[in-house]
């Protein structure tokens, strides 16, 4: 075998390696970046705030109202709740450390509903998690894409609007 022979078999064969390692390492990829995706979504799913309020007693007329809040998902960095009982609308905004066990909220009324509930009620649960993303927790954990625009739609939705504010939710709080 001649020494040209040689070198064009040795290039051949490096070719097909190379070929091989380049179709072996875009698979390989692809798995990895597969496996990423299903990870982020067991990790999100595992870290949603998912905050459960449990109303301790009614408050009197112009109170403050004391809602017990217990976190069983994720961390919470800023939330917003807006409740109404009797004739009272009150709101406050909650920071929560991941799974923590019920802690007492005081909630500051904002004005006179409407209409008189006989039963204390939760109109507006939204939280921001450490990652940034908000959440509404009274439509199932729902992820909010636009937390402004959606924070101002309910706000609008139950009068609310330039009364009440989160702005930890939105973004727009002062640092």
């Amino acid at each position: 075998m001649a020494s040209p022979e040689l070198l064009v078999g040795l290039a051949a064969a490096s070719t097909l390696l190379s070929l091989w390692a380049a179709v072996y390492a875009t698979r390989a990829d692809r798995v990895s970046r597969r496996a990423a995706k299903l990870a982020d979504l067991r990790w999100e799913s595992v870290t949603k705030p998912v905050p459960h309020l449990t109303f301790q007693r009614p408050a009197a007329a112009g109170q403050p109202i004391d809602v017990a809040v217990e976190n069983l998902g994720g961390t919470v960095a800023a939330g917003g709740v807006i409740v109404q009982s009797g004739d009272d609308v009150y709101a406050g905004e909650l920071t929560l450390p991941e799974k923590t066990g019920p802690r007492s909220v005081s909630l500051e009324p904002v004005m006179k509903a409407w209409q008189r509930a006989a039963q204390p009620r939760t109109l507006l649960l939204v939280v921001r998690d450490v990652g940034g993303r908000c959440w509404d927790c009274l439509d199932g954990g729902k992820p909010i894409k636009e937390p402004r625009k959606w924070l101002a739609g309910q706000l609008r939705e139950l009068r609310l609007q330039g009364v009440v504010d989160f702005p930890g939710v939105t973004g727009s709080a002062k640092r």
